[in-house]
Formats: structure tokens, C-alpha cells, sequence
């Protein structure tokens, strides 16, 4: 079997007073099935498709808002300079005003690699949404909630919720009831470090200059509607060639764009004709990926081992399996 991936946890020790203010939150890595791929509206974060996406149990941020003489962001235990904490001052103006987040730390640790197409970004903000939401008292509901959290990033309103979720191109995000519980994803690491271009700049580039977007989103949104039927319904096959599907047309939108956007490596190559020799031979296995060249595999938990060991056998030593996980929710206030 392939080695398990484990990231190690962070013990950060606080210097704190007896009373000291700390609310702390978890928020899941969500992988969508049908990918969001562009903005229509850059300043509500409205995007030109409807996507769907599956949340994971064991790929999260943890993020921890903190009593403080002066603001301070700390990510993966390193203080951050201004000029990089400048995007999460910002997010936070949303739930306080300046002067009471000039008197808060923010300590976020990623357990999955930090921008390597692994949505780290989504669980990141939001993690910080519903930290931010208690410690400020904020209050707010669910769609507001959501509304905010894609203002960090678009497709962290779909790590508020558990299981299949679905973000509208109208904004709206809400679960997908499924009779389906034993799918698992398996995410083989081709690359840890991060991706030479950002998801946020590669998918500017691919709106404005992809002759291939505008047939992207005409699709996209119609096969949003054949997968939220499949997850209803629980068909599988459907379910694993929507996904396949959305995958493949992303990466082409993105590499007809102006200039070529491409993540994938030759190792990423490797996987997908993998998975192509696998399913011929009866395994359910569906190949997804996000921007980066890390490989995600759609499968069922009783074929998961078979994959691993042909994963090992090509040398992919380092997957992390993951399976369908709950929401972001406060885990100590």
C-alpha cells in the first residue's frame, strides 16, 4: 500500500493572562467535482458557473484569533510581514472595525501543502470566517456568512459545509443530500512546494484571454446539472465521468489561454493514463485536478487499496486518503 501522507501538528504555545479572549476554528479542504473556473462579478466574488464540490475529513486549517496588544498573522508558525498579512487585515474589516482587529494575533496552520492545488486557500479563509464570526460576535447568517467568506476566497464558502456542496453562479451555497457514503479521495503529492502562478492570476488570464472559456461555462453549468441529479440519485459512473470531465476541460480552457496556463507535470500525465488502464479493468477510478500539478483520484473505499499499490508500484509513495468530512465549525471558544 501507498505510504499515508501525514502532515504534523503545530504546538504553538501561547503566552496568554488568565482571561485572555481566544476562539479557534477548523475548516475542511473542499475538491470540486464540477470546478469553478472564473469571476463574473470581481467584487461580490460571483463566478460564471455553478460548481459542486466534495469536502474532505482530513485535510483542514485550524486557525486561532488571539487577544493581542497589536495585529499580528502568523501562518504554519511564521509571523507574516505586513505586506502578507495585507489580505487577511482586509478579509477581517468585514466582521471589525480597524481598531479591533489592531488587537487581535491570527494563528493559521495548514494541514495540507500551503498553494500547491490542494484548496488550501479555501479552507484557510474559511477557517478565519468563522473564527472571525465568534470572536467578533458578527453574527451573521449562513448566506451573509458565505457571502464574506468568498470575498477571501471564492470557493472557501463551500468549506462551511459538509459532504457534496454546491455553490450557485448566483452565489448561492447549500448541501446536496446523497444516499452515497463510501466515495474517497485520494491525493497523490507530485509537487509540495508552490505553484509558480497563483489560482486567483491564472484564472484572470483564462477569462480574458481563453477562446475556449465562453464554451467552459455553457458546459459547465449544464453538467452541473447532470451531477447534482447523479449525487441525488447515487449514480456512481455518472458521478466519476461528470468529474473526469471537468477536470480535462478546465486544464484545456486553461492552456488555450494567452499566455498557456499548464500544471500539469509529466508525473500528473503518469497518473491519468493510470487510472485509464485501472478502469478498464473494472476499478472505479476518476481522475480530478485543481490548479497545481497535485492529482486527486475519485474512488470507492473498497478499491482504494488496489489503487495505492499500483500508485507504489509507479513509484507514487506519498497520497493522502481522504473521505467525505463535516463543515467548518468553532472547536474551542
Amino acid at each position: 500500500m501507498g505510504k499515508i501522507f501525514k502532515f504534523k501538528e503545530l504546538d504553538f504555545r501561547f503566552k496568554r493572562g488568565i482571561n485572555m479572549k481566544r476562539v479557534t476554528a477548523k475548516a475542511p479542504v473542499n475538491i470540486a467535482l464540477i470546478k469553478y473556473w472564473g469571476k463574473r462579478d470581481n467584487v461580490n466574488i460571483t463566478p460564471y458557473n455553478s460548481s459542486i464540490s466534495i469536502t474532505l475529513d482530513n485535510l483542514y486549517t485550524v486557525t486561532t484569533i488571539e487577544e493581542s496588544n497589536e495585529f499580528s498573522f502568523y501562518l504554519n508558525g511564521k509571523k507574516q510581514t505586513k505586506e502578507e498579512s495585507q489580505r487577511v487585515l482586509l478579509f477581517l474589516q468585514n466582521f471589525a472595525s480597524i481598531d479591533e482587529i489592531s488587537k487581535i494575533n491570527v494563528f493559521s496552520t495548514n494541514y495540507v501543502p500551503t498553494a500547491a492545488g490542494l484548496a488550501s486557500s479555501a479552507s484557510g479563509f474559511a477557517a478565519l470566517a468563522v473564527a472571525a464570526n465568534e470572536y467578533f460576535n458578527t453574527q451573521l447568517e449562513f448566506k451573509r456568512l458565505a457571502a464574506v467568506t468568498r470575498m477571501g476566497s471564492g470557493s472557501a464558502c463551500r468549506s462551511l459545509l459538509g459532504g457534496f456542496v454546491a455553490w450557485n453562479k448566483t452565489g448561492e451555497v447549500y448541501e446536496i443530500t446523497s444516499p452515497i457514503k463510501d466515495l474517497v479521495l485520494i491525493s497523490v503529492m507530485i509537487e509540495e512546494k508552490q505553484k509558480p502562478i497563483s489560482s486567483r492570476k491564472a484564472m484572470e488570464i483564462t477569462v480574458n484571454t481563453s477562446p475556449l472559456f465562453p464554451f467552459w461555462t455553457i458546459i459547465t453549468n449544464r453538467d452541473f446539472i447532470d451531477m447534482k441529479h447523479a449525487i441525488v440519485s447515487g449514480q456512481y459512473e455518472l458521478i466519476g465521468e461528470l468529474t473526469e470531465k471537468s477536470a480535462r476541460l478546465m486544464h484545456a480552457t486553461m492552456l488555450a489561454a494567452n499566455p498557456p496556463i499548464l500544471y500539469m507535470k509529466d508525473d500528473s500525465i503518469v497518473i491519468w493514463d493510470l487510472i485509464q488502464r485501472l478502469r478498464s479493468r473494472g476499478v472505479y477510478a476518476y481522475i480530478t485536478m485543481d490548479a497545481g500539478p497535485n492529482v486527486k483520484i475519485l474512488t470507492k473505499s473498497s478499491h482504494q487499496i488496489n489503487i495505492l499499490e499500483e500508485l507504489k508500484n509507479l513509484g507514487f509513495n506519498t497520497s493522502v486518503v481522504s473521505r467525505i468530512g463535516e463543515g467548518a465549525r468553532i472547536i474551542n471558544g
